[in-house]
């Protein structure tokens, strides 16, 4: 790992980018890539979206986002400590209100789970897997990237984060699996070749780390885990610019928010945010709260691994 400490900028990259990706994801998910080239010849900016004859503005976030600004004000509120009660009454408030729309059957059932059960699921050995709860390893990701590692501390971080809403071991994995991506991409920015083969050796789920291994970039099921995770590491690991990850990976389809977050997450820590364009975060709706959640997170980091901030000019 290099020696440069991480900077304010990347944890800002990383937040912004997973809200873009989201935003830009937002008005295709669920649609294939050949409708999406049909109708828009490719994503290359925000549009809007109609659900129920109500119109969605283009750069409006789903609850991908929402899901990780709920952990990231809890965790800065709380020393950088999880606290499930504290991050499940943030959802539960969130699934009264119109952000109910984008949270999928399993999250909703799992809130009021877990509000009877001290604020997490109880495990379970076999579960379906929920595509969109795997984002809430970026903010898994960010509690590691100062101070000591110890790889089984930030599985248990990923897993009672996942349990927010959902019990399944596997499903826990894979989020653990995102938050070690994200933790490269802040920690080895320099190195992007090496993220799949790191992350391929860090799991213990098999069939995605032959994937991870392989280079696999293609989505054949654009809705799963597996197939989504080493694209979205690919696309943010080969692009020359942040925008060409992000459009490139929800032009896609399937399941094209949660993608796009986790590809914008990535790319975002690799490139910072001062390496995404200006537009893509003026036309995004969460920019303001955004660009302030990310540096008290910032703080809340080094004050939690015990380190001075460095007043240095860079």
């Amino acid at each position: 790992m290099p020696a440069a400490r991480p900077t304010e900028n990347q944890f800002l990259g990383v937040l912004l980018g997973l809200a873009i990706g989201d935003a830009l994801g937002m008005p295709v998910a669920g649609s294939s890539a050949a409708e999406i080239a049909a109708r828009h010849g490719g994503i290359d900016g925000y549009l809007a979206r109609r659900i129920d004859d109500v119109e969605i503005a283009a750069g409006e976030i789903t609850d991908e986002t929402e899901t990780a600004l709920c952990i990231v004000e809890s965790l800065t509120t709380n020393d950088g400590l999880i606290d499930p009660a504290n991050i499940g009454a943030r959802l539960g408030f969130l699934a009264a209100t119109e952000s109910r729309r984008w949270m999928s059957p399993a999250t909703l059932d799992g809130i009021a789970i877990a509000a009877d059960n001290g604020g997490v699921v109880p495990p379970v050995e076999d579960a379906s897997l929920d595509v969109s709860a795997i984002v809430r390893g970026v903010p898994a990701g960010l509690l590691h990237v100062f101070g000591v590692f110890d790889p089984e501390t930030l599985r248990k971080d990923a897993s009672l984060l996942t349990r927010l809403t959902h019990g399944g071991r596997r499903q826990a994995e894979l989020t653990a699996v995102v938050a070690m991506a994200t933790r490269l991409a802040v920690l080895d920015a320099a190195s992007p070749g090496s993220w799949a083969s790191e992350v391929s050796t860090f799991t213990d789920d098999a069939n995605l780390a032959r994937r991870l291994q392989a280079s696999d970039r293609t989505t054949d099921d654009p809705e799963s885990a597996e197939a989504i995770i080493p694209a979205s590491i690919a696309a943010a690991a080969e692009a020359a610019r942040f925008e060409d990850a992000v459009f490139a990976i929800v032009s896609r389809g399937g399941a094209a928010d949660t993608a796009g977050a986790l590809t914008g997450a990535l790319a975002g820590g690799r490139f910072g945010a001062s390496g995404i364009p200006q537009g893509l975060i003026d036309g995004l709706g969460a920019r303001i709260y955004l660009s302030l959640a990310a540096p008290w997170l910032y703080r809340t980091m080094l004050r939690r691994a015990g380190t001075v901030i460095d007043l240095r000019p860079v």
